[in-house]
Protein backbone atom coordinates (compact mmCIF):
# COMPACT_ATOMS: atom_id res chain seq x y z
CA UNK A 1 0.00 0.00 0.00
CA UNK A 2 1.82 3.45 -0.70
CA UNK A 3 0.88 6.92 1.12
CA UNK A 4 0.93 10.18 -0.02
CA UNK A 5 1.35 13.42 2.18
CA UNK A 6 -0.88 15.54 0.10
CA UNK A 7 -0.88 17.99 -1.70
CA UNK A 8 3.02 17.84 -1.71
CA UNK A 9 2.87 14.15 -3.35
CA UNK A 10 1.08 15.04 -6.12
CA UNK A 11 3.16 17.59 -7.42
CA UNK A 12 5.30 16.68 -10.87
CA UNK A 13 2.82 13.27 -10.91
CA UNK A 14 2.37 12.31 -14.74
CA UNK A 15 -1.07 11.75 -14.95
CA UNK A 16 -1.84 15.16 -12.69
CA UNK A 17 -1.92 18.74 -14.75
CA UNK A 18 -1.55 21.51 -12.35
CA UNK A 19 -3.86 24.35 -13.04
CA UNK A 20 -2.72 26.89 -10.66
CA UNK A 21 -0.75 25.84 -7.75
CA UNK A 22 1.19 27.73 -4.82
CA UNK A 23 2.53 25.31 -1.89
CA UNK A 24 -0.51 23.94 -0.13
CA UNK A 25 -2.81 25.63 -1.93
CA UNK A 26 -3.97 24.58 -5.70
CA UNK A 27 -6.43 23.25 -8.42
CA UNK A 28 -5.19 19.99 -9.56
CA UNK A 29 -7.00 17.99 -13.20
CA UNK A 30 -6.07 14.05 -12.62
CA UNK A 31 -6.62 11.36 -15.41
CA UNK A 32 -6.54 8.10 -14.95
CA UNK A 33 -6.92 4.82 -17.33
CA UNK A 34 -6.65 2.55 -14.81
CA UNK A 35 -7.92 1.89 -11.22
CA UNK A 36 -5.67 3.30 -8.40
CA UNK A 37 -6.54 0.86 -4.98
CA UNK A 38 -5.80 1.34 -1.52
CA UNK A 39 -3.64 4.47 -1.52
CA UNK A 40 -3.46 5.51 2.08
CA UNK A 41 -3.44 9.56 2.26
CA UNK A 42 -3.06 12.16 4.77
CA UNK A 43 -3.75 15.91 4.02
CA UNK A 44 -2.12 18.98 5.07
CA UNK A 45 -4.33 20.54 3.71
CA UNK A 46 -8.18 20.94 2.96
CA UNK A 47 -9.47 19.38 -0.21
CA UNK A 48 -13.00 19.22 -2.34
CA UNK A 49 -12.43 16.15 -5.05
CA UNK A 50 -15.01 16.82 -7.59
CA UNK A 51 -15.42 13.45 -10.15
CA UNK A 52 -15.82 14.24 -13.51
CA UNK A 53 -15.95 10.71 -14.82
CA UNK A 54 -15.48 7.58 -12.65
CA UNK A 55 -16.02 6.82 -9.18
CA UNK A 56 -13.73 7.05 -5.95
CA UNK A 57 -14.27 5.66 -2.63
CA UNK A 58 -13.01 6.83 0.30
CA UNK A 59 -12.08 4.70 4.00
CA UNK A 60 -11.76 6.46 6.91
CA UNK A 61 -9.39 4.85 10.00
CA UNK A 62 -13.04 5.68 12.16
CA UNK A 63 -15.07 3.04 9.85
CA UNK A 64 -16.85 5.36 7.88
CA UNK A 65 -16.79 4.65 3.90
CA UNK A 66 -18.19 7.29 1.21
CA UNK A 67 -18.59 7.08 -2.69
CA UNK A 68 -18.66 9.59 -5.19
CA UNK A 69 -19.15 9.44 -9.19
CA UNK A 70 -19.79 11.84 -12.05
CA UNK A 71 -20.34 15.37 -10.74
CA UNK A 72 -20.53 14.76 -7.68
CA UNK A 73 -17.89 16.33 -4.68
CA UNK A 74 -16.11 15.09 -1.88
CA UNK A 75 -14.52 17.30 1.11
CA UNK A 76 -11.79 16.56 2.99
CA UNK A 77 -10.97 18.53 5.75
CA UNK A 78 -7.05 19.15 6.36
CA UNK A 79 -5.20 16.14 8.57
CA UNK A 80 -7.98 13.11 7.14
CA UNK A 81 -6.27 10.26 7.17
CA UNK A 82 -7.92 7.54 5.14
CA UNK A 83 -7.64 4.95 2.63
CA UNK A 84 -8.69 5.88 -1.40
CA UNK A 85 -9.64 3.66 -3.83
CA UNK A 86 -9.87 5.41 -7.80
CA UNK A 87 -12.09 3.30 -9.69
CA UNK A 88 -12.19 4.28 -13.31
CA UNK A 89 -15.31 3.63 -15.43
CA UNK A 90 -15.13 2.56 -18.86
CA UNK A 91 -11.25 2.99 -19.17
CA UNK A 92 -11.13 6.72 -18.19
CA UNK A 93 -11.20 8.58 -14.43
CA UNK A 94 -10.70 12.37 -14.15
CA UNK A 95 -11.32 14.33 -11.09
CA UNK A 96 -10.68 17.66 -9.99
CA UNK A 97 -8.91 18.49 -6.39
CA UNK A 98 -8.98 21.92 -5.13
CA UNK A 99 -6.40 21.78 -2.02
CA UNK A 100 -6.70 25.14 0.34
CA UNK A 101 -5.39 26.09 3.59
CA UNK A 102 -5.81 27.07 6.70
CA UNK A 103 -5.82 30.56 5.61
CA UNK A 104 -8.30 30.59 2.79
CA UNK A 105 -10.12 28.44 5.16
CA UNK A 106 -10.35 31.15 7.57
CA UNK A 107 -11.06 34.16 4.56
CA UNK A 108 -13.94 31.91 3.49
CA UNK A 109 -15.58 31.40 6.92
CA UNK A 110 -16.16 34.59 7.55
CA UNK A 111 -19.88 33.90 9.18
CA UNK A 112 -19.70 32.80 12.86
CA UNK A 113 -21.32 29.15 12.96
CA UNK A 114 -21.15 28.98 16.95
CA UNK A 115 -20.19 26.22 18.71
CA UNK A 116 -19.99 23.51 16.17
CA UNK A 117 -21.26 19.62 17.06
CA UNK A 118 -21.15 18.47 13.84
CA UNK A 119 -18.62 15.34 13.33
CA UNK A 120 -15.55 16.93 12.00
CA UNK A 121 -14.74 14.07 9.24
CA UNK A 122 -15.09 13.62 5.56
CA UNK A 123 -18.45 14.24 3.46
CA UNK A 124 -19.70 14.32 0.27
CA UNK A 125 -21.09 17.23 -1.10
CA UNK A 126 -23.86 18.48 -3.74
CA UNK A 127 -22.80 20.02 -6.91
CA UNK A 128 -24.82 23.04 -8.65
CA UNK A 129 -25.08 24.47 -11.49
CA UNK A 130 -22.66 27.34 -11.30
CA UNK A 131 -20.40 24.69 -9.29
CA UNK A 132 -20.59 22.47 -12.66
CA UNK A 133 -19.49 25.40 -14.94
CA UNK A 134 -16.77 26.60 -12.60
CA UNK A 135 -15.64 23.02 -13.37
CA UNK A 136 -15.71 23.37 -17.26
CA UNK A 137 -14.17 26.99 -17.23
CA UNK A 138 -11.59 26.19 -15.27
CA UNK A 139 -10.62 22.88 -17.50
CA UNK A 140 -10.45 25.08 -20.42
CA UNK A 141 -8.45 28.13 -19.12
CA UNK A 142 -4.62 28.33 -19.62
CA UNK A 143 -2.66 30.71 -17.44
CA UNK A 144 0.56 32.04 -18.20
CA UNK A 145 1.95 31.86 -14.71
CA UNK A 146 0.66 28.51 -12.97
CA UNK A 147 2.53 29.58 -9.30
CA UNK A 148 0.57 33.31 -9.35
CA UNK A 149 -0.88 32.94 -5.64
CA UNK A 150 -3.16 35.51 -5.72
CA UNK A 151 -4.82 34.70 -8.73
CA UNK A 152 -5.20 31.11 -7.18
CA UNK A 153 -6.81 32.56 -3.78
CA UNK A 154 -8.99 34.15 -5.82
CA UNK A 155 -9.70 31.11 -7.74
CA UNK A 156 -10.15 29.23 -4.84
CA UNK A 157 -12.33 31.75 -2.55
CA UNK A 158 -14.74 31.83 -5.84
CA UNK A 159 -15.44 27.99 -5.98
CA UNK A 160 -15.81 27.43 -2.03
CA UNK A 161 -18.42 30.51 -2.11
CA UNK A 162 -19.97 28.38 -4.73
CA UNK A 163 -20.70 25.64 -2.94
CA UNK A 164 -23.81 26.11 -1.20
CA UNK A 165 -24.09 23.84 1.71
CA UNK A 166 -24.39 24.60 5.16
CA UNK A 167 -22.98 21.54 6.54
CA UNK A 168 -19.49 22.03 4.29
CA UNK A 169 -19.04 24.99 6.05
CA UNK A 170 -19.51 23.53 9.70
CA UNK A 171 -17.58 20.71 8.73
CA UNK A 172 -14.52 23.08 7.81
CA UNK A 173 -15.56 24.91 10.88
CA UNK A 174 -15.71 22.24 12.72
CA UNK A 175 -12.19 21.68 11.20
CA UNK A 176 -10.83 25.20 12.21
CA UNK A 177 -11.98 25.05 15.27
CA UNK A 178 -10.47 21.38 16.61
CA UNK A 179 -6.92 22.59 15.31
CA UNK A 180 -7.10 25.56 17.07
CA UNK A 181 -7.34 22.90 20.52
CA UNK A 182 -5.63 20.12 19.32
CA UNK A 183 -2.60 19.53 21.96
CA UNK A 184 0.37 19.73 19.87
CA UNK A 185 2.13 16.36 21.04
CA UNK A 186 -0.92 14.21 20.53
CA UNK A 187 -1.18 15.70 17.12
CA UNK A 188 3.09 15.01 16.22
CA UNK A 189 2.23 10.96 18.44
CA UNK A 190 -0.93 10.50 15.80
CA UNK A 191 1.37 11.19 12.79
CA UNK A 192 5.59 10.77 14.36
CA UNK A 193 5.65 7.78 11.56
CA UNK A 194 4.30 9.52 8.44
CA UNK A 195 7.31 11.18 7.19
CA UNK A 196 6.01 14.31 7.71
CA UNK A 197 8.07 17.62 8.19
CA UNK A 198 7.85 19.79 11.11
CA UNK A 199 6.45 22.47 8.41
CA UNK A 200 3.75 19.70 8.02
CA UNK A 201 2.99 19.06 11.47
CA UNK A 202 2.96 23.26 11.98
CA UNK A 203 0.27 23.53 9.08
CA UNK A 204 -1.27 20.95 10.22
CA UNK A 205 -1.52 22.35 13.52
CA UNK A 206 -2.84 25.95 12.11
CA UNK A 207 0.26 27.45 13.14
CA UNK A 208 3.53 29.44 11.64
CA UNK A 209 6.37 27.16 11.97
CA UNK A 210 8.54 29.86 13.32
CA UNK A 211 5.08 29.82 16.17
CA UNK A 212 5.16 25.84 15.96
CA UNK A 213 8.71 25.95 17.05
CA UNK A 214 8.58 28.04 19.64
CA UNK A 215 5.18 26.85 21.61
CA UNK A 216 6.52 22.89 21.51
CA UNK A 217 10.09 24.16 22.86
CA UNK A 218 8.44 26.55 25.83
CA UNK A 219 6.21 23.50 26.50
CA UNK A 220 8.63 20.27 26.33
CA UNK A 221 12.08 21.83 26.61
CA UNK A 222 13.34 21.33 23.30
CA UNK A 223 12.73 21.83 19.55
CA UNK A 224 10.08 19.27 17.61
CA UNK A 225 12.98 18.02 15.54
CA UNK A 226 14.90 16.65 18.51
CA UNK A 227 11.36 15.41 19.64
CA UNK A 228 10.48 13.51 16.48
CA UNK A 229 13.96 11.89 16.07
CA UNK A 230 13.59 10.60 19.25
CA UNK A 231 10.33 9.29 19.28
CA UNK A 232 11.14 7.19 15.99
CA UNK A 233 13.97 5.87 16.81
CA UNK A 234 12.61 4.82 20.12
CA UNK A 235 10.31 3.14 17.72
CA UNK A 236 12.42 1.81 15.51
CA UNK A 237 14.63 -0.09 18.41
CA UNK A 238 11.24 -1.83 19.54
CA UNK A 239 10.58 -3.17 15.96
CA UNK A 240 14.23 -4.26 15.07
CA UNK A 241 13.92 -5.81 18.31
CA UNK A 242 10.78 -7.88 16.84
CA UNK A 243 13.45 -8.96 13.88
CA UNK A 244 12.78 -6.41 11.08
CA UNK A 245 15.21 -5.40 8.82
CA UNK A 246 17.02 -2.19 9.00
CA UNK A 247 15.21 -1.15 5.44
CA UNK A 248 11.93 -2.35 7.00
CA UNK A 249 12.14 -0.66 9.82
CA UNK A 250 12.73 2.60 8.28
CA UNK A 251 9.91 2.91 5.92
CA UNK A 252 8.24 1.82 8.99
CA UNK A 253 9.08 5.14 10.49
CA UNK A 254 8.67 7.75 7.84
CA UNK A 255 12.57 7.35 6.43
CA UNK A 256 12.66 6.53 2.23
CA UNK A 257 16.48 6.91 2.48
CA UNK A 258 17.86 4.55 4.60
CA UNK A 259 21.39 6.09 5.17
CA UNK A 260 19.26 9.20 7.04
CA UNK A 261 17.65 6.69 9.13
CA UNK A 262 21.25 5.07 10.02
CA UNK A 263 22.75 8.31 10.69
CA UNK A 264 19.46 9.54 12.90
CA UNK A 265 19.45 6.10 15.27
CA UNK A 266 23.54 6.46 15.37
CA UNK A 267 22.73 9.87 16.98
CA UNK A 268 20.51 8.36 19.85
CA UNK A 269 21.47 5.24 20.25
CA UNK A 270 25.44 5.92 19.47
CA UNK A 271 25.84 2.64 17.20
CA UNK A 272 24.38 1.92 13.97
CA UNK A 273 21.22 -0.49 14.10
CA UNK A 274 22.81 -3.41 12.21
CA UNK A 275 25.85 -3.55 15.37
CA UNK A 276 23.11 -3.48 17.80
CA UNK A 277 21.03 -6.25 16.22
CA UNK A 278 24.09 -8.40 16.22
CA UNK A 279 25.03 -7.79 19.61
CA UNK A 280 21.84 -9.34 20.80
CA UNK A 281 22.57 -12.84 18.88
Amino acid sequence: MSFNILPRDLYGVDNIDEILSSHENCILYKQLRQDLIDTEKLFVSHCILYVIHGKVRVNTYDGDEVNVTDTEMLFMPRDSYLISDYIAHKGKLEVFLLFFDHDIALRFLEEDYGDISIKNTICSLPTNTNVNNYIQNIRQMDFDDVHNSALLEVKLLEFLHLVIDDRFKQTLTASEQGKQKRDIERMMLEHYDKGLSIADFAKLSGRSLSTFNRVFKKKYAMTPRQWLIEKKMHRAKELLDEGLSVTETASNVGYTNVSHFIKAYKSIYTKTPKVMQQERI
